[in-house]
């Protein structure tokens, strides 16, 4: 057989390979059976639930129905009992009526308010205890709930419900035949309530009826009102007439029904001796989700086979399907290693250029044009490690793997922190900076400090950029609301810069979105900075707010939700900060475990730039040999990689402290890595490690880091 285009089946069995084609072949068939066991799966499943919707309905309304008239049969059996008593001890009827009127009181207030209370044909008068009072024509034994209850011989008689003429209500009577053979007692039931439960049942499946039947075929209770009060036996040709013959004919607990186009499930659950409650589901109406799914994946079906023949008769079709099912196989486990690498990767070479960069700058004998020259590639290295650092942050935000930290923080070196930085792009252009802070803030917050800083710089940040000399930007920070728990940072920030059109205020959060595209060449940027910074406050907890006028300035107002320190943490955070600004020990000699060589140098040079000695060990396997092989306390600290060939750095920090000598599970570990994650720091503090260091190297933090580590080590051990 050959297409029109001479493409036969031999060449495409040479083409994609004869396994290849039998495999998609396979494939395909495998995949239109397993469509049609998910249909036919979803089809016996939709069926079930239709069933066992049902009988919950029916079984719940029942056991209502029981319940609801089992306290006024108990009510009738307990007055029955009374008032037996009574004549049997020859109490006159103005007793046994004083009796009637007390306990119907009691009745409606405890029961129903509605009912018309106790009465009955008693020593042959007929006594009320509502007080009623019948017209003369009133004959009290040739009432049905006299004649039905003295033909009854059951202990307690449901009277035919009928429908009351004044208020459209379905009535029953509740009464007992006394000892005597001729006296009864009686008790109205509203049934106003049995129709509420049948509503409320059958609100809760689609295309349902609920339906109360009493054994004459008499509708007492019915989801469409419309229809209480029908006799279903004395109709032709109705859904009800067609249900009441169903049930007549001996029918009972689950079956099918159908009347008029449409098929109905039908469920019945005995309420006493007499009624019924029944639930018909209309399974049209029950199906339609089930259409629908079955629609769309006869759809997928068809959809398979047109890519099934595309696949077949064009090659370059199937090398896209299958690259596209590898790339998607291996997708989840790449996802979570993506970022960690990309981390890893792009900032090992921006550190080697910060570090370079920051040794060559010590030298104090080169001249001015090579000093500008290399701070220009500090600066240049540093605006690369940004847009790195928003582009891998957008990430894992986008994938929702970004984390928030609790840690304590000073909230005053927060502050300053920010208004160093701040002021410092300020005075580099030539504007004004103004920070203040209101009364009622606190010394000591929890959360995470790093990115609230990096939320108020990246604002303060645009503010600068888009300011031009001379002008101002301000910040204002205050405590607007606090609890025993958590408290209400509030940050306004305005400037004199160029402003924002109120119809670009909406897109100002969005990714890569600027108002003017030339403002990309002349103020440069990601686009990333805003969207993040409104990423990282709504998982604060809070809002931020634009307010902005072309030619007139900006301010932005960001509110975030903070944990309020308690005083054994405020106590140990000051000491932690007190411990920090201590001079590190003279003649320190550290183990760098590195496998990129360049950047072990410059980790070295900048190192010995304070002093420090250190050795090299090129992978995490000869970090452990050389650690492994050298006396005690010729290494006071370690520098460990995360990622290294032969052994990566979690794996080294463990077998380090599983070494059978003294100062194994004591010398300070700490992960000086490019990948500066959470799930990152995480996985060194379980590995043994104790501090994590992101790259590039902060040099002020290392040292920092280090004398805490090593204070802390002599407090433990004593030496």
């Amino acid at each position: 057989m050959r297409s029109s285009r001479g493409f036969s089946v031999r060449e495409l069995f040479k083409t994609m390979g004869a396994r290849s084609v039998l495999v998609s072949m396979l494939m395909f068939l495998l995949t239109v059976a397993v469509t049609c066991v998910v249909a036919f799966q979803f089809y016996r499943t939709t069926k079930d639930n239709i069933h066992l919707q049902g009988r919950v309905n029916a079984v719940q309304s029942a056991k209502e129905l029981d319940g609801y008239i089992l306290v006024r049969k108990n009510t009738v059996i307990l007055a029955g009992h009374v008032v037996d008593e009574m004549i049997r001890e020859g109490r006159s009827n103005d007793e046994i009526l004083d009796y009637l009127t007390a306990e119907s009181l009691s009745i409606k207030k405890s029961i129903d308010k509605d009912y018309t209370g106790l009465y009955g044909w008693i020593n042959g008068e007929y006594l009320d205890g509502d007080g009623w009072v019948p017209e003369p024509d009133y004959v009290p034994t040739e009432r049905p709930w006299y004649l039905e209850t003295i033909a009854d011989d059951g202990d307690i008689t449901f009277v035919t419900p009928y429908i009351d003429a004044q208020t459209g209500a379905v009535l029953t009577t509740v009464s007992e035949k006394l000892s005597d053979g001729v006296s009864v007692i009686a008790l109205d039931v509203t049934l106003s309530r049995v129709q509420e439960i049948t509503e409320e049942n059958a609100r809760q499946t689609p295309g349902c009826l609920g339906i109360v039947l009493d054994e004459t075929g008499l509708v007492i209770a019915h989801s469409d009102r419309a229809e209480l009060g029908k006799n279903y036996l004395e109709e032709t040709d109705t859904l009800g007439a067609a249900l009441a013959e169903k049930l007549r004919s001996g029918d009972s607990g689950a079956f099918e029904l159908s009347c008029q186009g449409q098929k109905y499930m039908v469920i019945s659950e005995k309420i006493g001796d007499d009624w019924q409650s029944v639930s018909l589901i209309n399974i049209r109406v029950f199906y339609r989700p089930l259409m629908i799914v079955m629609s769309l994946l006869i759809l997928f079906t068809i959809l398979e086979a047109i890519v099934f023949l595309t696949i077949i008769y064009n090659q370059s079709v199937k090398n896209l399907a299958v690259a596209s099912a590898e790339a998607a196989e291996n997708a989840s486990r790449a996802k979570s290693r993506f970022l960690s690498r990309m981390s890893h990767e792009i900032r090992t070479p921006i550190n080697a250029i910060i570090g370079l960069d920051s040794i060559a700058l010590r030298d104090e004998s080169i001249s001015p044009h090579t000093r500008d020259e290399l701070n220009k590639i500090g600066t240049s290295a540093r605006h690369l490690l940004s847009i790195v650092n928003d582009i891998l942050d957008m990430s894992r935000i986008e994938s929702g793997r970004m984390e928030l930290k609790e840690e304590i923080f000073s909230f005053r070196d927060f502050l300053e922190q920010i208004c160093i930085i701040v002021d410092g792009q300020c005075e580099d252009k030539g504007l004004r900076f103004v920070c203040s802070r209101e009364e009622g803030l606190e010394e000591y917050y929890v959360g995470d400090s790093l990115k609230l800083k990096q939320v108020l710089i990246n604002v303060l940040g645009n503010s600068v950029k888009f300011t031009d000399a001379p002008g101002t930007i301000t910040l204002n920070a205050a405590q607007t609301a606090c609890n025993d728990e958590r408290a209400t940072l509030r940050f306004e920030m305005t400037d004199t810069g160029i402003g924002m059109d109120k119809e670009f205020i909406p897109k100002l959060f969005e990714a890569f979105s600027q108002e003017d595209t030339g403002n990309t060449t002349r103020y440069g940027g990601s686009g990333l900075g805003m969207a993040i910074t409104r990423s990282f406050v709504e998982m604060m907890g809070g809002t931020i707010r634009v307010e902005s006028e072309k030619g007139f300035g900006s301010s932005f107002t960001v509110t975030v939700t903070v944990g309020r320190a308690k005083e054994n943490e405020k106590a140990a955070t000051a000491g932690k900060d007190a411990k920090s600004a201590e001079v590190l020990p003279d003649r320190l000699h550290l183990l760098i475990v590195e496998d990129q060589e360049m950047n072990a140098e410059v980790l070295a040079d900048l190192l010995e730039l304070e002093n420090i000695s250190s050795e090299w060990a090129e992978n995490g396997k000869r970090g452990v040999e050389m650690f492994a092989e050298s006396e005690k306390g010729r290494f006071d600290v370690i520098l460990m990689d995360m990622r290294m060939p032969v052994m990566d750095g979690l794996t080294a920090t463990r077998e380090i402290r599983k070494l059978d000598r003294p100062d194994a599970s004591t010398i300070p570990i700490i992960a000086l890595s490019a990948n500066a994650f959470e799930e990152d720091v995480r996985q060194c503090l379980e590995a043994g490690m104790n501090a994590h260091l992101s790259k590039p190297v902060d040099l002020d933090r290392l040292k920092e880091t280090l004398g805490r580590l090593l204070e802390t080590r002599t407090e433990k051990t004593g030496n």
